[in-house]
C-alpha cells in the first residue's frame, strides 16, 4: 500500500500515514520503520496488518518521486 507520512512524534515513537480517498489514518510505531530520513510528508510503502487496537502499517520503506526530464530544444 501506498501512503504519506502526516504525524510523527519522534520523542514517543510512533505517528500515522494517510492515503488518498481513505478517511482514517494509519498508526505506525518507528520500529515498523525499514528506512532513517523519513519525515511529514515522505511517500511510504508499507504492509497492513490487523491488531487488537486495529489496523496498523508494517515494514515500511520511503518511496522516491520520479522526475519527469523534460528536453529542451
Amino acid at each position: 500500500m501506498n501512503g504519506v507520512i502526516t504525524a510523527y512524534n519522534k520523542q514517543r515513537g510512533f505517528g500515522l500515514i494517510s492515503q488518498e480517498l481513505v478517511v482514517q489514518s494509519i498508526y505506525f510505531d518507528i520500529s515498523d520503520c525499514k528506512a532513517k530520513g523519513l519525515y511529514i510528508g515522505s511517500s511510504v510503502e508499507f504492509e497492513l496488518a490487523i491488531t487488537k487496537k486495529g489496523k496498523v502499517a508494517k515494514n515500511i520503506v520511503g518511496v522516491t518521486k520520479k522526475r519527469l526530464k523534460l528536453n529542451t530544444v
